[in-house]
């Protein structure tokens, strides 16, 4: 095999990590809220609770704490790869709990329980993802090379959200007639889990890790998350992060209420949404890849996402099947330039950061993404909350509310309006602008030849 295909392999082998991080993210925030209102009968303020104690407080402190600590990993297998080997099968165990609670303990009971493990479960993702995702800029620094390895990762991560939203509900219902409904939950949890953890292993065979970067002597906890915070690139990129995962997530969210409640169809058409979607995007993966590098970072996210509310105004006039299959399929087309824009700037802050340094601190700078990133969940759990108990006031036990309907297209626009208006403003405020990154991109070339050089010395 030429030195070129090996290259390819290890690629597509770390991109395969996308199908555990985006699957199991994707069926978490597309329902998990369904889940605890709908079946196991939890008050929606509660289920919100759930959401913003594991995602928001507890997330935002064992994110950052992972990702420190893995940069000060030094073992025979590397900084990252302990973390993922440990953090993979404990997803796995979480994960069938979250979709197994027990019966009969009562709303309070259900809520602790859930509670309780959802935490667990954030925890070992992030020993799992936060290291997964912090290989991505140590091994490929070119803007053609991250631009190539983002395809890569999008493609499985359409994968990971196609087993989510397509083959997840299927193997719920399926079991759910023969064991049921709470047994069919549990059934498509494990069989899901168990597909996720294996790919988060097999994505081990593509990291390769630098090995001048365990030179890098590095800050301690406290100064680490100190030094990031003051990084103005990180700070506004988190912001802006947070509102293309709440975009996303928000849509996964009220799909199945879009669905069931206004379209008055089965859970599993939410795949008809999300089929055409997922392929839209690997269509348009390529023309927005040569956009990215011609015209920068904030130019690219700033169209895609205004092309995005664009493409939501058509909920309006959305009454069938064909509206929802047309609806995925735009929407696809401007989430692909999204997440090319999105994914590649990453990188940049991390390099950025370490021109400023001089230590490679990718796990410091993912802790927080992946932070920000899961926060996305709190919000979506909030407004979820606000606008079918404070607004619609929906009850699962009876009848929809007469304006349920127009309410939740109302607020399928209005918050993806607010998360552009968000964006955009802090887009401004983002520093790194395409000239800058090429600047950065010489200069830290040079930084890792001078760390080649003296690794090998010491060698």
């Amino acid at each position: 095999m030429s030195e070129k295909s090996q290259k390819k392999l290890t690629k597509l082998a770390y991109g395969i990590g996308s199908i555990a991080d985006t699957g199991s993210y994707s069926i978490i925030s597309t329902f998990l809220l369904f889940f605890l209102t709908d079946v196991v009968y939890l008050n929606a303020w509660l289920s919100a609770l759930i959401y913003m104690l594991s995602y928001g407080v507890w997330n935002a402190i064992n994110d950052p704490i992972v990702g420190v600590l893995s940069d000060r990993t030094h073992t025979r297998w590397g900084r990252r790869k302990p973390w993922i080997m440990v953090g993979a099968p404990l997803c796995l165990l979480f994960y069938i709990l979250i979709w197994g609670p027990p019966v009969g303990i009562g709303s309070i009971g259900i809520f602790f329980f859930m509670l309780i493990v959802v935490a667990g479960y954030e925890f070992a993702y992030s020993m799992a993802a936060v290291t997964w995702f912090a290989v991505f800029p140590e091994v490929w620094v070119t803007v053609e090379q991250r631009s190539e390895i983002v395809i890569y990762r999008q493609v499985f991560a359409i994968i990971g959200g196609a087993l989510a939203v397509g083959l997840f509900p299927v193997i719920q219902v399926t079991f759910s007639e023969s064991y049921g409904e709470l047994s069919g939950w549990t059934w498509a949890g494990t069989i899901l889990g168990i597909i996720f953890t294996i790919c988060f292993l097999i994505s081990l065979l593509g990291i390769k890790e630098r090995k001048e970067y365990s030179l890098d002597k590095q800050m301690s906890l406290f100064k680490s998350i100190k030094t990031s915070l003051k990084n103005k690139s990180l700070l506004t990129y988190m912001v802006i992060d947070l509102m293309t995962w709440s975009m996303f997530g928000w849509m996964g969210a009220i799909a199945p209420f879009f669905i069931t409640h206004s379209l008055g169809l089965g859970l599993e058409i939410v795949s008809l949404i999300m089929i055409p979607n997922m392929l839209a995007t690997i269509i348009f993966f390529a023309p927005w890849r040569k956009i990215y590098i011609r015209y920068g970072p904030k130019k690219t996210l700033a169209v895609s996402c205004i092309a995005q509310i664009l493409v939501y105004l058509m909920v309006f006039v959305i009454n069938d099947i064909l509206g929802l299959v047309l609806w995925g399929f735009f929407l696809g087309l401007s989430t692909a330039g999204i997440l090319i824009a999105r994914e590649v700037m990453m990188g940049d802050v991390v390099d950025e950061d370490e021109i400023k340094t001089g230590i490679r601190r990718e796990g410091s700078y993912f802790g927080f993404m992946i932070m920000v990133e899961k926060f996305s969940l709190v919000l979506i759990g909030l407004f979820t909350a606000i606008l079918l108990d404070v607004i619609i006031g929906y009850d699962p036990k009876l009848p929809d509310p007469p304006m349920m309907d127009l309410y939740i297209r109302i607020g399928m626009v209005i918050m993806i309006g607010i998360f552009t208006i968000i964006l955009i403003v802090f887009l401004k405020l983002y520093p790194l602008n395409k000239d800058k990154v090429a600047g950065i991109h010489e200069k830290v070339e040079i930084l890792h030849k001078e760390k080649k050089e003296r690794l090998k010395s010491i060698n």
